[in-house]
């Protein structure tokens, strides 16, 4: 009993934080999706309110009603108004979240208004569907939908109790119950839904851009990743080192593409200790036994030496195993990813004509030498 309590717990705070994780990464896009969809919704009602005004309110004939209708049509429209003129500009979230409250306020103050005043000896099912509706439109943090409900709902209540009659008030207590139960359950259901969803695109990801055998990013995903923060970075210095395994050939010959494999997999698994907890460091597989690493930020050469150094050896096997490496250095931070590659390939090529497990250097920032030279 106590595990399963114990369980349970871990559940939802695993579910809590997965929610917080999912909004805080897609709150920008579906801040502009939510954007996207005001306006036509908006446009909806407004029509909706026209036909209230100038169709049901002189058949009822009912004069406060004419005169509010009046009032909430005027002010949607001025709100559509200021949506259609920012359609084509995506506002900041907080202002997109505010329009979308306001949205929700004149859609519930209407139906709220037309249960207590229009129709006061009567339970009214328009506010408690009002409320169901809108949890289901748009997409954002469980706290915005749920203040939705709980705020008017209470408001709304308080205004039926001083309103209407005992019956009529324990009815829309009932109505406004189940309302709002089922907007927790459909809000609860929804988030999950969208949660399944992201776990999905994120494997999915995850496996298109990582490398199946190693689990480093594979070359797209590592140039994308590199070429992305060149293009963004403040200038300053950064590297890029190649390291190819010597005489990788021989070790799949002589134990068999196997052992190869284990080989990559020993030295991944290094490349996983030295990139996973520095923030600074992007790692990739280009094929083969050829593995790359950026360095986005440095203090001193010697720093990013010191860090090759756990890669010029892979422990743990019966025969020797080293690894060469080329390292192209910036110090200004304006090489371009190519230049980096080619100065890091030389070094590479320089260092392996030389000993097993050498590093060597260049310069990203210098031009290239004429083919057939360095």
């Amino acid at each position: 009993m106590l595990r399963a309590g114990k369980q349970n717990r871990k559940a939802i705070r695993q579910w809590i934080a997965e929610c917080r994780i999912f909004f805080n990464n897609t709150e920008k896009a579906s801040s502009k999706r939510n954007w996207e969809i005001l306006f036509p919704m908006s446009l909806v009602y407004l029509a909706y309110l026209c036909v209230y005004l100038f169709v049901i309110c002189p058949i009822l004939g009912i004069a406060l009603q004419t005169s509010v209708m009046r009032v909430f049509t005027g002010l949607h429209a001025a709100f559509t108004f200021w949506v259609f003129l920012c359609r084509k500009r995506t506002p900041a979230i907080w202002a997109v979240n505010l329009a979308i409250t306001l949205f929700a306020a004149q859609i519930l103050g209407l139906s709220g208004f037309l249960a207590v005043a229009i129709f006061p000896t009567e339970a009214s099912f328009l506010f408690p569907l009002c409320l169901v509706l809108m949890t289901q439109i748009y997409t954002r943090r469980p706290i915005h939908p749920l203040l939705e409900v709980l705020l008017p709902s209470a408001v709304y209540l308080v205004c039926c109790w001083r309103s209407k009659s005992t019956y009529s008030f324990l009815l829309d207590v009932v109505s406004v119950s189940i309302a709002v139960g089922i907007a927790g359950v459909s809000l609860f259901s929804s988030t999950s839904d969208k949660l399944r969803a992201y776990r999905a695109q994120l494997a999915l990801q995850k496996m298109c851009a990582l490398d199946p055998m190693t689990r480093v990013n594979n070359k797209p995903t590592f140039e994308f990743l590199a070429e992305t923060f060149l293009r963004s970075s403040p200038k300053g210095g950064h590297a890029l080192a190649v390291c190819d395994f010597d005489d990788f050939k021989s070790i799949n010959d002589h134990y068999g593409h196997h052992t190869g494999d284990e080989v990559l997999k020993a030295f991944a698994l290094q490349l996983h200790r030295l990139v996973d907890n520095d923030p600074d460091l992007i790692a990739g597989r280009f094929g083969g036994d050829e593995f790359v690493l950026f360095v986005k930020k440095y203090g001193a050469r010697q720093d990013v030496l010191k860090k090759m150094e756990v890669l010029r050896t892979v422990p743990g096997f019966a025969f020797p195993v080293t690894c060469s490496i080329g390292i192209a250095f910036s110090g200004s931070g304006e090489a371009e990813f190519q230049q980096y590659f080619d100065a890091a390939d030389r070094s590479l090529y320089r260092a392996k004509s030389k000993k097993a497990g050498e590093v060597y250097i260049a310069d990203a920032d210098a031009a290239p030498l004429p083919p057939g030279r360095g």
